[in-house]
């Protein structure tokens, strides 16, 4: 803001300036008028020639009738759009920042009264399954869970509900599940803190649909896929302006921040898969971080916060695994990281431990402080803990992990199965 009032106070400056310099005729008459006798000064013996100030006007006239003032104007007009364009530029980063702030004023006001986020995911097509609301809401008020992440598009291309995007009314793709209202009613029940999970580059239907937007394979002359999953190509405009079309809808849908999962490159080594762009480490990377940045300002501006899942293994991998994940940019793009820190999805020998899974209390405090000693804030890594294939006692080991290094959290079941004992009851 200072740098925009001293540029207004430059171009005011400027302006009385020329003001002058344009009307040199006033300029003369002041002169003329206080001439002084040349007569009247004192001098030595030798002969000395004094320009009269009359003379000093005649000049000035003559420098002006034979300047082209069009140059002065149009240079003037110039720096005019040059200063005016660097103050928009200056106005626009302040909006920004101000979208930011105020995005993150929600977050900052419920941490500061619930300490921490504690949370669980609740799969969008159970959502209105009576037994499964049940649960969901029996540990919301019985326990210090205070965090839902709710999917709004899913792993099949599905969105949870109703939108009128042009590309949803032409796939025909919605299965209405929740709405505004619903969302509402979440929290009546408790304080809670909403995340909408949307599936990013992972979608049979629109690949299908749209097959020049997606990753091509050379070898079977159709969409790629792998194990039944097609991805879409992150360099595509027509799925990223999808993709955040239905991040803003679901924002202004009650959410206060949207987590985007499969925000990503194939994770296969297969020599026919086709790109738009070269299949580099550059590129990747380039693609994934400009679509965050450019998600994370539109959404600023709505009022959300945007997250991403990730990998477990960016924490540790200082490349980008071939995927486009890499840490050190990703975490420039979003608010927050969720890495999906499972021990039963690392292999044998990680960390030191022949097997994984029956660790892991030691081998997520290994990988997320993997995070911290490169340079990553601790509160802007919020990690996938394993809500699955553990007992009780795992899954609070899991959160003890996270919750050691001071980290928020959240536990993943794809099928929203969760204990009581699992968390840590409000009466204790």
């Amino acid at each position: 803001m200072k740098k925009i009032l001293f540029n207004i106070f430059l171009v005011t400056a400027f302006m009385l300036f020329l003001l002058i310099f344009l009307y040199p005729q006033k300029l003369s008459q002041e002169m003329e008028n206080k001439e002084v006798a040349i007569s009247q000064l004192k001098t030595t013996e030798t002969t000395i020639y004094v320009l009269s100030q009359k003379d000093h006007v005649k000049t000035i006239k003559q420098v002006m009738e034979n300047y082209d003032m069009s140059v002065l104007s149009s240079n003037l007009n110039a720096y005019s759009e040059i200063l005016f364009s660097d103050i928009e530029v200056q106005l626009q980063e302040i909006a920004l920042k101000n979208a930011t702030i105020y995005a993150s004023m929600k977050i900052n006001k419920f941490k500061k009264e619930n300490d921490q986020i504690r949370g669980i995911y609740l799969n969008g097509y159970l959502f209105n399954n009576p037994s499964k609301r049940e649960s969901i809401e029996k540990i919301l008020t019985n326990t210090d869970v205070n965090t839902l992440v709710i999917d709004v598009k899913t792993d099949n291309g599905h969105i949870l509900f109703d939108t009128e995007i042009d590309e949803v009314i032409y796939l025909n793709n919605e299965r209405v599940k929740f709405t505004k209202n619903d969302l509402q009613e979440l929290r009546e029940i408790k304080d809670i803190y909403l995340v909408g999970r949307l599936v990013v580059f992972q979608d049979p239907l629109f690949a299908k649909v749209f097959p020049n937007e997606a990753v091509f394979d050379s070898r079977l002359n159709k969409p790629y896929s792998q194990n039944g999953q097609f991805f879409l190509d992150p360099s595509s405009k027509k799925a990223q302006d999808y993709i955040i079309n239905i991040a803003i809808e679901s924002c202004r849908l009650g959410f206060d921040e949207i987590q985007y999962d499969y925000i990503r490159y194939p994770d296969s080594s297969s020599k026919f898969m086709q790109f738009d762009t070269k299949n580099d480490f550059e590129n990747r990377v380039d693609n994934i971080n400009s679509f965050l940045s450019k998600s994370r300002q539109l959404l600023h501006n709505e009022g959300c916060l945007l997250s991403a899942d990730t990998f477990g293994y960016i924490l540790t991998n200082k490349q980008d695994g071939g995927i486009g994940q890499n840490l050190e940019t990703i975490i420039e793009n979003v608010d927050f990281i969720s890495p999906m820190v499972y021990p039963s999805h690392y292999t044998n020998g990680s960390f030191g431990y022949q097997n994984p899974n029956e660790h892991p209390y030691e081998v997520i405090t290994a990988a997320l402080t993997d995070a911290l000693d490169r340079g990553v804030d601790k509160d802007k890594i919020r990690p996938f803990l394993q809500g699955f294939w553990h007992s009780n006692e795992d899954i609070r080991n899991n959160i003890k992990a996270a919750s050691d290094l001071e980290m928020d959290w959240l536990i993943w079941n794809i099928l929203s199965v969760y204990e009581l004992d699992s968390f840590t009851k409000l009466s204790e």
